[in-house]
């Protein structure tokens, strides 16, 4: 009898727990607990985190001596048409020579720089710039062969080919004749070009003004282009805001910022449609959830930032739709409706 009743309470015991489970633990964990939840007020940030590679208008500047170096500005300064950038005070020489008198060209880390650009560079002996513009002291050589006027034609695979540790510094205190000093930068408009998923191509709307984020700082552009290449979709930004590190950078990591605004969020899986109409379900006083139709301005694909109160509806004459209110309870699952 002893052991009938250990069993017995064992066996009650593990029912009490198995219960305890189903009723307490289980729901928690899979949210059965909690089909709706309050609508309230937050933010919703939809962007694009992608590499962006840098297009200018630039022309980059050979040494016409050899010899020390005095730089008359700083990097990222604005100069005028026929401002002298800098002084060599050259020894006499075209180049300098070896022991044997042989002369020596440029040094070996600018041979690629000089092979790019070819005839493109610029040599002035009195080192004065023919265009108004931005002095910088940075250059990888592609100034020649990316542009903003062959960058439509560039595909991915170019453009992955581009690195920021091809990045030269330019600024030295000695130079050989033949060798890259200087680049000026065309400020008034520069470009981004950049790939992210072609699905969120509708989100680059011709025109449309897009926030640029970098590790650093961030600027506004407008869309100049977008279009589907090899399945990816290709945006090129345009802009004339001023980035601290915009002549000397190629390749930079971005978040692009497509919309960013504060309202009333609801998931999607809380969205449903009656009628035509989508909306959500929102409990009432006496414990049940009617329809509520709804406007959505933008989604991430998980949320969405909806018109609170009250919207027009322009699909209805502009008929005026009261809509979910701030602390409303919204039915989690519409499909459990």
């Amino acid at each position: 009898m002893k052991k009938m009743k250990k069993k017995t309470i064992v066996l009650f015991v593990l029912t009490l727990v198995v219960l305890y489970t189903i009723i307490y633990i289980v729901p928690k964990v899979s949210g059965a607990m909690v089909p709706s939840y309050i609508a309230e007020y937050g933010q919703l940030k939809i962007y694009d985190e992608t590499t962006a590679y840098f297009v200018r208008n630039e022309k980059v500047y050979l040494a016409a001596d050899t010899g020390g170096t005095n730089y008359f500005f700083k990097e990222g300064s604005l100069v005028r048409k026929d401002g002298r950038i800098m002084e060599v005070k050259a020894n006499g020489q075209t180049g300098k020579t070896d022991s044997n008198g042989n002369p020596i060209g440029p040094d070996k880390k600018y041979q690629r720089i000089l092979g790019n650009l070819g005839k493109k560079a610029v040599v002035r002996e009195d080192y004065r710039v023919r265009d108004v513009g931005v002095v910088s002291y940075y250059a990888d050589g592609y100034e020649k062969a990316l542009t903003p006027k062959n960058m439509k034609k560039k595909g991915e695979a170019f453009f992955k080919k581009l690195s920021q540790k091809d990045v030269l510094e330019l600024r030295r205190k000695s130079v050989i004749a033949g060798e890259p000093v200087f680049k000026i930068v065309d400020r008034t408009e520069w470009f981004l070009v950049c790939f992210v998923d072609a699905e969120h191509l509708d989100r680059y709307e011709v025109g449309k003004r897009i926030k640029v984020e970098f590790e650093d700082g961030e600027l506004d552009a407008r869309v100049y282009r977008a279009s589907e290449v090899g399945g990816k979709a290709k945006i090129t930004l345009r802009t004339d805001y001023y980035y601290e590190k915009f002549a000397e950078t190629r390749v930079a990591d971005v978040s692009l910022v497509t919309y960013d605004e504060s309202g009333v969020i609801v998931e999607n899986g809380s969205i449903a449609e009656e009628k035509g109409r989508q909306g959500v379900y929102v409990k009432g006083k006496n414990d049940e959830f009617f329809f509520v139709p709804i406007q959505i301005y933008a989604t991430d694909g998980e949320k969405s930032l909806i018109a609170d109160d009250f919207y027009y509806d322009l699909e209805r004459d502009g008929e005026m739709v009261i809509t979910v209110e701030v602390y409303d309870e919204i039915l989690k699952n519409a499909e459990s409706k």
